[in-house]
């Protein structure tokens, strides 16, 4: 195994070498919420939608954007679901905004981290949702599962009120084996992700554990882990 470090909650182990969520914090510098875009973005735009409902017509605010595919990826030799924490902006925006409305001092870096699972947009029209799947895998998680080795589960409608996107849900098995690097996403895309492994014996009591900020997406998976298996 690459890493072997404790994180002291729930048996999280960690998979990535060196990469903490300390060392994340202090890579992190200025944070600034801007009131307005300043350019057009490469992955939300902001729109309205008119219908008419009962004859009478109504606006809807909404956000185009990507949807998704999702990873559940099972650890053999671990016995363990591999899942990853990162830094949200959007997160910790929201912390921000809270701290102020409620006159606290702004919270630290550390409450905008989440656990997920490992995941990615749509955005590649020429691969195929399980190849796209691989591709996260390999690049967040840092192993190689061919999209043959990974099975669809399901499918649900994310953020349904304000984008309407669709996220599929892909299952795979790995060891140590198909490890091919350490990981950790793209790191000139502002990606910062460290590789866990979370016991099956331990899972029940960390989804239900809501001190430890964590997707809708990862919750079913253990949902559906602590189902199937």
């Amino acid at each position: 195994m690459a890493a072997s470090n404790s994180e002291d909650v729930h048996g999280l182990v960690s998979l990535s070498d060196g990469m903490t969520l300390a060392s994340t914090v202090e890579r992190l510098g200025s944070f600034e919420e801007l009131s307005e875009m300043p350019s057009p973005s490469a992955f939300v735009k902001p729109k309205s939608i008119l219908y008419d409902l009962d004859g009478k017509q109504h606006r809807w605010d909404l956000v185009e954007s990507h949807s998704s595919v999702g990873a559940i990826l099972y650890h053999e030799t671990l016995d363990a679901l591999v899942l990853v924490r990162q830094f949200r902006p959007a997160v910790y925006a929201g912390a921000c905004r809270q701290a102020k409305k409620e006159g606290r001092q702004r919270p630290p870096y550390s409450v905008g981290f989440t656990y997920e699972l490992c995941a990615g947009i749509l955005d590649k029209d020429e691969l195929s949702l399980a190849e796209v799947a691989a591709e996260e895998v390999a690049e967040e998680c840092g192993y190689a599962i061919p999209a043959s080795k990974l099975s669809k589960v399901s499918s649900y409608m994310s953020a349904i009120g304000i984008s309407g996107t669709r996220q599929t849900f892909f299952y795979g098995e790995i060891d140590e084996s198909m490890r091919i690097n350490n990981g950790g996403g793209v790191k000139h895309d502002g990606e910062a992700i460290q590789v866990l492994a979370l016991p099956l014996a331990k899972s029940r009591e960390f989804l239900y554990d809501d001190s430890l900020p964590k997707s809708a997406g990862l919750m079913f998976a253990l949902l559906w882990l602590l189902h199937e298996r």
